[in-house]
Parts: structure tokens; C-alpha cells; sequence
């Protein structure tokens, strides 16, 4: 398929929710807090523990891709941070060093990984996602910490991913041969199901409210490590995994997902950069539409 035909039948449904978002944002003013937050504590749980009951990966192929994930973005970081040394990138570089690390691999990647490969890969998406969430938590926040008087509970902070839970329970219960009641299984499926659209409006809903006036200078830089180079690198090491060809084609996608809005929540909850945190994530997304079309050409 070309990578006109990908975007129309992939990139374009996506953005069309999120460009749905973005106009209610404009016209009525969304709480995006509380979009995120249902998305956190509700759809997403729900989606990886209905994804990990249904997986037909074994315990080590998700301990390999979260491995992938990790060693990835290691690479990712150690290349930013001799990049984001000179003297232009030092008043963000923070949120720089973030940006090179952390991707959108909830409210964008979940559906992407949906649209572009199909339901059955779900669970890849889903330990992509966790990794992501638990390097946000852990990761995210002690470079955020960093210089600060105060430390953060990283322990506390992790317990209150429910995402976790989701995961350990469908493991368990996957291990033990446990079947979910359908009383109990058909709320859960709802609530996944809710997690695409939802997730997309609250991404439009953040792109809606504008990027200022970005310096090309200074977002070029961002935008071409995650788009361009994340991918590159992910095509580089993902064959030191072993792993089957259609994951490979995932994982690599999902490299090249945009910067994630979590780089904008951590910058604005510590007070670091976050309008330019907001214009490299704006930018990001809206230029992934052509780079994702293009990675999913190479890749099928």
C-alpha cells in the first residue's frame, strides 16, 4: 500500500478525532484534567487488562519488548544528552531530554497500533505503553526532581498506576486459568472499547489550545529525533531481539510515535518550559500524520 493510501486509511481517521477534539476545545473550552484522568484511571486499565486476557504472547515475549522499549530509549537519552549540550538547547533542556524518551504511546499510540496493525496486537501496544507510563514515573520525574530542595516518593508514585494493577491481575488470572464473569467482563470491554475515542478527543482537546510561536530553531531539533531518527534507531537494534517480523514492524512504528503529552503535564507541574514543551508536542503530532505514513509504507 503507498503511503498516500496509509495515510487515508490510518493516519487520517485519527487525526480526524483529534481535529474533532481540537474544535470542541476551541468552541466549549474541555477540562482537559479530567479527560486525562478518566483516560488513566478507567479506559486504560480496562483496555490492557480485557488486551492481556486476550494475548497470545508468553510472559517472556512482553519481558523482550519491554526490554526493547527500555534499551531504545536508553540510547535515545544518552544521544540527547550529548546533543542538547550546546548553549542554544540549555534553557529547555530538560524538557529536551524528556522529549527524546518519552512517546505518545497512550492516547495516539494505542489507536495507531489499532488502526495500523490490528486488534491482535494490542498487547504489544499495551507493554509499550506501561514501559512508557513507568519510565514517566520514575525517569520523567527525578529529572524533573533534579535541583530541586524536595525529593519525590517514586515508589508511592508508581503504586497509584492502576495500570499495573490491570496488568498483574490478567496475569494472574491468564497463569491460573481463571475465567472473568461476563457480568463482570462485558463493563470491562465497554470501557476499553471507549478508550480510542476518548483518548484521541483529549489529544485534540491539548493541540487545541495552540502553540504560540514556536522557534523553528529550537523545535527542528525535537521533532526530527522522535520522528526520524527514534525510528531509524528502532530499525537498527529491534533485529538483536529476535523477534518475529510482525512485531518488529510494530515496535518500530511505535518508535516513531510522537513526543508524548506527558512531557507537557511533567513541565507544566514543575514549572520548566512547558509553552515550549506544548509547541514541540503540538508540532510532533501534527507531523507525524506524514512520518507515520511513511514508516508504515517501509514497513508492510
Amino acid at each position: 500500500m503507498s503511503a498516500f493510501g496509509i495515510f487515508w486509511q490510518v493516519i487520517f481517521p485519527i487525526f480526524f478525532i483529534i481535529l474533532v477534539g481540537a474544535v470542541l476545545e476551541r468552541a466549549l473550552t474541555l477540562d482537559i484534567t479530567t479527560l486525562t484522568r478518566i483516560n488513566f484511571y478507567a479506559f486504560v486499565p480496562a483496555l490492557v487488562f480485557i488486551k492481556m486476557l486476550q494475548a497470545d504472547l508468553s510472559l517472556l515475549m512482553m519481558g523482550n519488548i519491554a526490554l526493547f522499549v527500555l534499551a531504545h530509549s536508553a540510547v535515545m537519552f544518552l544521544f540527547a544528552l550529548l546533543l542538547y549540550r550546546r548553549p542554544l538547547f540549555q534553557p529547555y533542556r530538560k524538557v529536551l531530554l524528556l522529549a527524546s524518551v518519552l512517546t505518545n504511546a497512550g492516547n495516539y499510540g494505542i489507536p495507531f497500533v489499532l488502526l495500523a496493525f490490528g486488534d491482535r496486537y494490542m498487547s504489544v501496544a499495551a507493554v509499550v505503553f506501561l514501559v512508557q507510563n513507568l519510565m514517566t514515573f520514575t525517569f520523567g520525574v527525578l529529572l524533573m526532581e533534579s535541583g530541586q530542595p524536595h525529593k519525590v516518593h517514586l515508589l508511592r508514585a508508581i503504586a497509584r498506576l492502576p495500570v499495573i494493577y490491570a496488568l498483574l491481575t490478567a496475569i494472574l488470572l491468564n497463569a491460573l486459568s481463571v475465567p472473568v464473569p461476563k457480568p463482570l467482563a462485558l463493563p470491562l470491554e465497554f470501557l476499553a472499547n471507549a478508550l480510542v475515542p476518548v483518548a484521541l478527543l483529549t489529544l485534540g482537546t491539548q493541540l487545541g489550545r495552540g502553540i504560540g510561536r514556536p522557534s523553528i530553531a529550537l523545535l527542528v531539533t525535537p521533532v526530527t529525533l522522535r520522528l526520524v531518527l527514534a525510528p531509524l534507531l528502532a530499525l537498527a537494534i529491534v533485529p538483536l531481539f529476535g523477534f518475529p517480523r510482525d512485531i518488529d514492524a510494530v515496535l518500530v512504528a511505535t518508535a516513531g510515535l510522537p513526543i508524548a503529552v506527558n512531557v507537557f503535564i511533567l513541565s507544566a507541574q514543575y514549572r520548566t518550559g512547558e509553552a515550549f514543551a506544548s509547541q514541540i508536542v503540538t508540532t510532533s503530532t501534527l507531523l507525524s500524520a506524514l512520518s507515520q505514513s511513511v514508516w508504515l509504507a517501509l514497513l508492510r
